[in-house]
């Protein structure tokens, strides 16, 4: 949760993400989040904070990679 009490904004499309069925859905889904995922880490590059959200953004940067793997190998 940001100050605001929302979820990071990469989450919502990470979420989705491992939720959708549909592959080309998926697969911008998948380049969303990885995105959003990116832009935040520059957000937080400079900052010795948010321990807890850079171990879940990288745990979810894993599971994306198994789900463009797994998933949306045919779509390659």
């Amino acid at each position: 949760m940001n100050a605001l009490g929302h979820p990071p904004s990469w989450k919502q499309p990470f979420l989705h993400a491992l939720e959708e069925s549909d592959k080309l859905k998926l697969a911008e889904l998948v380049r969303a989040s990885e995105h959003a995922i990116f832009l935040r880490q520059q957000e937080l590059k400079d900052s010795s904070d948010h321990h807890e959200e850079r171990s879940e953004m990288s745990v979810a940067e894993v599971a994306l990679q198994t789900v463009k793997t797994h998933r949306l190998s045919c779509l390659s």
